[in-house]
């Protein structure tokens, strides 16, 4: 049993979001519940935290092989997603999250693997 994440926001220290799972397994959000509906734009942020996802594709620097077709435009926040580089959903640390939208993320984890051993279905 993996220890639970906390949340990958700066100044947010709150335990993840447990978003159900599959064969025992527990998957954790990369945010706890507050700023979870905060992304969503259901409530605020609290006071002094400040969310890790961009408003835009990072991949606009062409760190996947191929640059964004968006160009580092702003996006909408649901066709973002947050991305652990080292597909390890539990390492939520600055340095291994970057934002990328659906289709760059999906190309991602397709050409990688990351979800391989993960399947929900």
């Amino acid at each position: 049993m993996s220890k639970r994440p906390t949340c990958c926001n700066i100044n947010c220290n709150r335990p993840c979001h447990a978003s159900g799972g599959t064969k025992g397994a527990t998957h954790y959000r990369p945010y706890c519940g507050k700023c979870h509906h905060a992304a969503m734009g259901k409530r605020q942020y609290s006071e002094g935290v400040t969310p890790i996802k961009k408003e835009f594709c990072e991949n606009k620097d062409g760190r996947l092989g191929f640059k964004c077709y968006a160009r580092g435009r702003k996006m909408p926040s649901c066709m973002l997603d947050l991305d652990h580089i080292n597909a390890d959903r539990n390492h939520n640390v600055t340095d291994n999250l970057q934002t990328l939208c659906k289709c760059c993320h999906a190309y991602k984890s397709k050409m990688n693997g990351d979800n391989a051993n993960q399947r929900r279905y």
